[in-house]
């Protein structure tokens, strides 16, 4: 195995496990950084073991393989069978990273370390979208002193300016709140 086919293979491995180990904070604070960090890693790695293949395929004369029919089926059958095992890795990571984040929030929102609070509909806007524009409101409520906001879907307009909503915040993250109806 090629040095870089032994590090794409580890990097790969080595997001995966703190995906799934560390994956609860997805869709939490500051985790899309994170995650454009990781789906980064991720394609370089892929190229780094599509390259590693084809180096190793082509062999020591890289201009005979564009006339040698078998390797170009080779390289092209290798090459799907990683990409195509990548992207079912990708997918279920994040699903898993997704599941995990919301059990998460459950488990804190379900706790009785959580407090009732009136929240207030800041303003509300429409965000514009390839094709239309996905209305929003935008939710502000204040917790010793520190300020929350948060970009609601509104798609409907049930939410309206000044309106007053009330929530359901953990106490030891007051950043997760749940919406009671």
């Amino acid at each position: 195995m090629s040095t870089g086919k032994k590090i794409s293979t580890f990097i790969i491995f080595s997001i995966v496990l703190i995906i799934y180990f560390f994956g609860y904070n997805y869709d939490y604070k500051s985790s899309y950084i994170i995650s454009v960090g990781f789906f980064l890693l991720l394609l370089f790695s892929y190229v780094g073991l599509t390259l590693s293949t084809y180096e190793r395929i082509a062999g020591e004369n890289p201009g005979s393989f564009f006339f040698n029919p078998w390797k170009k089926i080779r390289y092209i059958v290798l090459s799907s069978l990683l990409t195509i095992t990548l992207v079912i890795l990708i997918f279920s990571t994040i699903f898993i990273s997704l599941e995990l984040s919301k059990n998460r929030k459950n488990k804190f929102l379900n706790s009785s370390e959580t407090k009732n609070i009136e929240g207030l509909i800041s303003k509300t806007d429409s965000i514009p979208q390839r094709y239309g524009k996905r209305p929003v409101a935008y939710l502000n409520y204040k917790i010793n002193d520190n300020d929350y906001d948060f970009e609601l879907s509104n798609p409907d307009g049930k939410y309206k300016v000044k309106q007053k909503v009330k929530l359901k915040y953990s106490l030891e993250h007051p950043d997760m709140f749940e919406i009671l109806e």
